[in-house]
């Protein structure tokens, strides 16, 4: 795949089996950075739990999802997942690890997303957790709006493509 801008060393490529330990891990340590894991945390039940989800993902099982690693300088930085459907296509989960934001990558990761969704025709949606402020104004400061809730998440989609 072509370099993510605005670092040129920045690239997305799919995700493979033995990432699976990695994508779990970043979603643990992206959490644990933010102050949002619960004190009852269960660490094995998630990582049990969240690595069996991906693999079934990454094998293909899960209709119209992409996981993807993003690599920046040669090493893993973070996760990506997409799920397209007819209609739409849902950016499902993005993390970057610690060290990695703050530098305009996940914007810029968030606006090819809608880049693509607009070539392809389709409404872009994002949920959002609740207890995630930070990822809600990005995604906001980015364009999107709130059409909907559930109880521990917000979905958002495009205002561009939002419903008026």
């Amino acid at each position: 795949m072509p370099p993510v801008a605005p670092n040129p060393s920045a690239f997305l490529r799919p995700a493979r089996a033995r990432d699976i330990t990695f994508l779990t891990e970043v979603v643990i340590v992206v959490a644990r950075a933010q102050g949002r894991l619960p004190e009852d945390f269960d660490e094995d039940g998630f990582r049990r739990g969240f690595g069996e989800w991906t693999a079934e993902q990454i094998a293909g099982n899960v209709p119209g999802s992409l996981t993807s690693v993003i690599e920046i300088d040669g090493h893993r930085a973070g996760r990506i997942r997409v799920v397209q459907s007819p209609d739409h296509v849902e950016l499902a989960g993005i993390q970057l690890l610690p060290a990695h934001q703050g530098h305009g990558i996940g914007t810029y990761l968030i606006e090819q997303f809608l880049v693509g969704a607009r070539r392809a025709g389709l409404v872009a949606r994002v949920s959002v957790e609740k207890d995630n402020p930070r990822a809600r104004a990005l995604y906001e400061r980015l364009g999107f709006v709130a059409v909907g809730e559930t109880e521990d998440e917000t979905q958002l989609q495009w205002a561009d493509q939002a419903p008026h």
